[in-house]
């Protein structure tokens, strides 16, 4: 079964007969003498709508006309008997202008196929008791699916596909405060939400890899199980915007780490702007620039910095920037930890961790997350702020060997 496009799957299926066929269009004859088309049993479809504008037509000539309406539907008050009839419902003079009815014509019922009307075959009984006996009980549909069936289903031969129901962009709340989380757009074609009270909806994601020394600079690369001590290591930071609005990302952080081994961090660019998540390709853009640098940076490529015309990191200037990303240096100079000191040391005390004080600031549009009201209010931006600390995991800082005084 093959389907035209993905958002009119259900027009798609019913225009599919039992079996996989396509539905032929029946086409009424002009000639007044050639026989009525039977329609089949396995399109049920079409029988209702024959049967019904056949009703149709009955009612019509069999009701008689109320004089008070117009042959367009409406009231007709310009009429003296229409004005003498309604005075007589106020005043009580129901026999005023009364005239004696003629009896309605009684309404024939459909009398061949072509009018809707099936006549009962015997031989599909009988068809039907011998599939049973063939193909057994299995063969048959269960209760549970003949409800769900739009038509008469006895075999799972008769079974159609039927339109699931979607239960997406629901309403969440908090199960210990019952307060809302997540509370979806009023309008159905908007995919964005009122109320994002989730974390992960408004922190962006940090992720960090190293950045290696340029092959020329003959330095040893950065190995994470083995930080290089007394020697200063630099490290790509890149925070991701998940909001559909452009962040001013402020970063904070100790100029040594807080423990027993005291590390030196320093972040060259603490503040920079993130675009926002915008539901657009960035290769679509005409800039060769922007196409060039709108990928998103894995974690697995490998990033050199320095050597013979090689990108070299400033203070104050973005390492790379993408559509809604971007990544700064980090650059950290690690404490010396001796060999004689394993013992001494507790387990994962050699772990370097930066903590960071991250703090973002952005305009948002009150009247597309917040107004509940059916009209369009007045767009304006509020300013909002979000800050909270986050704990960035490095590595394992290598052993000094040699010097164990």
């Amino acid at each position: 079964m093959s389907f035209k496009s993905l958002t009119d799957m259900r027009s798609d299926m019913g225009k599919l007969k039992i079996g996989g066929g396509h539905k032929v269009a029946s086409t009424k004859s002009s000639e007044a003498e050639s026989p009525p088309e039977v329609i089949p049993d396995d399109e049920p479809d079409s029988v209702f709508t024959t049967l019904r504008s056949f009703y149709n037509s009955q009612l019509s000539s069999s009701n008689s006309t109320d004089p008070l309406l117009t042959p367009s539907g409406g009231f007709n008050y310009s009429s003296p008997s229409s004005l003498a009839r309604i005075m007589s419902l106020y005043t009580g003079r129901s026999g005023y202008g009364k005239k004696d009815q003629a009896k309605t014509t009684p309404m024939r019922e459909s009398a061949d196929p072509s009018e809707g009307l099936r006549v009962l075959d015997p031989a599909s009984d009988a068809e039907a008791i011998e599939k049973m006996r063939t193909q057994g009980w299995t063969s048959t549909t269960s209760t549970v699916q003949q409800a769900e069936q739009k038509h008469p289903a006895r075999f799972i031969d008769d079974l159609r596909p039927i339109q699931a129901l979607l239960r997406t962009k629901r309403s969440k709340r908090c199960r210990t405060c019952r307060h809302i989380l997540v509370k979806p757009e009023a309008k159905v074609q908007s995919t964005r939400f009122r109320i994002r009270l989730v974390a992960l909806n408004y922190i962006p994601t940090i992720s960090l890899k190293p950045l290696q020394p340029a092959p020329s600079t003959q330095l040893p690369l950065i190995d994470l199980n083995a930080l290089p001590a007394l020697r200063a290591s630099q490290f790509l930071l890149t925070l991701k915007n998940p909001l559909f609005d452009p962040v001013k990302i402020t970063l904070g952080t100790p100029s040594h780490t807080p423990g027993k081994q005291s590390h030196k961090v320093t972040i060259l660019c603490p503040q920079f702007d993130v675009g926002p998540n915008m539901d657009q390709w960035d290769e679509a853009l005409g800039d060769p620039k922007s196409r060039r640098t709108s990928k998103m940076l894995s974690l697995l490529k490998v990033e050199y910095a320095g050597g013979d015309g090689g990108k070299v990191a400033e203070a104050g200037k973005v390492w790379e920037k993408g559509r809604n990303w971007t990544t700064v240096v980090v650059e950290v100079i690690c404490a010396a930890i001796e060999e004689g000191d394993k013992t001494a040391m507790r387990e994962d005390e050699d772990v370097l961790e930066i903590p960071v004080f991250v703090r973002m600031e952005w305009e948002a549009d009150t009247e597309r997350e917040e107004s509940g009201g059916g009209g369009k209010g007045e767009e304006r931006k509020e300013k909002r702020e979000l800050a909270y600390w986050v704990v960035v995991g490095v590595g394992r800082v290598g052993r000094l060997e040699g010097s164990s005084s």
